[in-house]
Order: C-alpha cells, then structure tokens, then sequence
C-alpha cells in the first residue's frame, strides 16, 4: 500500500505541474477577480452537471442544444471561454488517467453488473 501511495502522490504533483492544469489556475484565479462572472461560470457549470446527472427522461443532446443557445452571448467572452476550454482539458487528464486505471485493474465485476443499464 505505500508504494500505491507514493505513486499516487507523485501522479497528484504530476498532475499539478502540467500545463493543463497550470493554465486552469491561472485562468481560474483570473475570473475570480470579477465575482460576477465567476458565479454566471458556476451557474452554467451546475446547468452542465445538472443535466448530465439527472434521473429524469431528458433528450441529452436537446437540452445541451438549449443551454449552448441560453448561455451563446456569455460564453463569447474570451475569459469566460478560456475557463472552460482550460477546465476540459484538465478534466481529459483526469478522464484519461481513470479510464487507464479502470480498464488495467481486472475486478471480475462482469457477472455483477450484467443486465444493469450502466
């Protein structure tokens, strides 16, 4: 276990020393000297999570389509574009590094997880 968490840490500092994630701070610190545009960023980002997390029967692809034309003038902003050009590009890393974990490590979960809508 410690050779995991050693490895682990140095996958973290890694992570944080990468230009995706240098550029995300320093974007992120940027937008938070403007209050404002900071809560319209979060409240685009929860609309985001919202949708795709929600338990109800929703046409994804109609309410991305909504919420692009809703948020269309505000995300013309340079600023507030390079926010959330910079925060997928760190989320791809994170994204990359589970999904290469997750198909490496074999659990045996096929006969659990069959004919779970997954």
């Amino acid at each position: 276990m410690k050779k995991i968490e050693s490895c682990t840490a140095e996958l973290v500092k890694a992570i944080q020393e990468s230009s995706e994630y240098q550029e995300f701070c320093r974007v992120r610190d940027e937008v938070a000297k403007d209050p404002q545009k900071r809560e319209r960023i979060n409240q685009f980002r929860r609309h985001i999570f919202e949708v795709q997390n929600t338990k109800e029967s929703v046409d994804m692809y109609e309410e991305m389509e909504r919420l692009g034309r809703e948020y269309e003038d505000f995300r013309r902003d340079a600023q507030v574009d390079a926010f959330l050009r910079s925060e997928l590009r760190v989320c791809r890393v994170l994204q990359k590094v589970t999904t290469e974990i997750a198909q490496s490590v074999e659990l045996d979960t096929q006969d659990v997880t069959r004919g779970l809508d997954l």
